[in-house]
């Protein structure tokens, strides 16, 4: 019935988990859609799974650490090369007798908790709400060089609940002393990808936008200036708290992998004030920009009208080029003419007198 529970309600499940907590399961084989389904679950204690029966073998499902007792009390698995180790191999185990079995599952999958910090205080004395998620395995797996001796002492020591109460405490410490540290104004810079800027890229790579007068309001510089010191700020803070909570936890036999500030509540009226500046500026750059608009259109419109201007006069200088060049073929080409006709004239007359010369010898010739 719990299993059906978990499904019916998976829709609703959040992707954090809110706190760390240990329950029962009538079977091994429900253990993996019970921690797929319950993102803070940890441990299981699974039951016989069939009342009445008696069987001589017991299952571990894979993704789990397993502990086993008899009679109640731990078991070790023995490798084949005659070592032991605390927790047991997934996979079928027989022959066990019914009093062997299964008491513990431990997720290995990754857990993310969240975990909020309220009413902290800042520097100028602002109250804010910071949200903060980590990231944690429990550690065990002899795969990876680790003790499995972990495992028992997480189950038997520290406990889910236990853990959650540490990590809250030991964030919670942190998280106001940053806040302290800072001023209203700068905190929105410590959440974790704050880095990344307004176009969606680096702010490294938004420097090239730095000193633009028309892009920046009157105290954007410095504003960026401060949250880039708030970013770096809380990196430092988040890679600092990952480190201090190792130092605690991995002898507990718990890893963080991951710290992260997800955000960042203002009250009401402060944001209401910084979003009234942040409108009073992108306003003002939008002006700048549309006079700058009007002024380089208007200076487009005149070195237009200087281009069809300059290009205009090359054209009637080029057509009254030709046109004395025209003139002046043409007074060549009248000289020819004139030239063709005088000597065609002065042959014609040659031609008459020497036909008028053969004419007299012929009639002299025939007296």
């Amino acid at each position: 019935h719990i299993l059906q529970s978990r499904s019916k309600s998976k829709q609703s499940t959040p992707i954090m988990a809110t706190s760390l907590f240990s329950e029962d399961c009538s079977s091994v084989s429900d253990a993996n859609a019970l921690f797929s389904a319950s993102k803070g679950l940890l441990v299981l204690r699974p039951g016989n799974g069939c009342l009445g029966c008696t069987k001589f073998h017991f299952t571990i499902p894979d993704g789990c650490y397993a502990l086993v007792t008899r009679h109640g009390a731990d078991l070790d698995y023995t490798h084949p090369d005659g070592t032991t180790s605390a927790v047991w191999p997934p996979g079928l185990h027989v022959p066990f007798p019914p009093w062997v079995g299964v008491s513990n599952l431990v997720t290995k999958q990754s857990i993310v908790l969240d975990l909020p910090v309220k009413a902290c205080k800042t520097k100028d004395n602002v109250t804010v709400n910071i949200d903060m998620s980590l990231v944690f395995r429990i550690m065990g797996d002899e795969a990876l060089g680790e003790d499995p001796e972990l495992v028992r002492k997480f189950v038997y020591e520290v406990k889910p609940l236990g853990l959650s109460q540490q990590l809250r405490d030991a964030q919670e410490e942190a998280v106001r002393a940053l806040a302290r540290s800072m001023r209203h104004t700068e905190i929105y810079g410590i959440r974790s990808g704050a880095d990344d800027g307004p176009l969606g890229g680096t702010l490294e790579e938004e420097e090239e936008f730095e000193g633009d007068e028309v892009l920046e309001g009157t105290n954007d510089a410095v504003d960026r200036k401060k949250v880039k010191r708030s970013i770096e700020k809380g990196k430092d803070v988040t890679d600092e708290m990952q480190a201090r909570l190792n130092r605690q936890f991995i002898p507990q036999g718990i890893q963080i992998l991951s710290v992260m500030i997800k955000s960042v509540h203002l009250p009401s009226d402060i944001t209401s004030q910084m979003s009234e500046k942040t409108m009073i500026i992108s306003k003002n750059a939008q002006q700048r920009m549309f006079h700058i608009n009007t002024l380089q259109n208007t200076r487009m419109d005149q070195q237009v009208q200087t281009l069809l201007q300059t290009f205009e006069e090359q054209r009637e200088q080029e057509l009254s080029s030709g046109d004395e060049i025209l003139n002046a073929e043409q007074v060549k080409l009248n000289d020819t003419i004139a030239q063709a006709v005088k000597e065609e004239a002065n042959i014609r007359e040659e031609t008459k007198v020497r036909i008028g010369n053969m004419e007299a010898e012929n009639d002299l010739e025939v007296q």
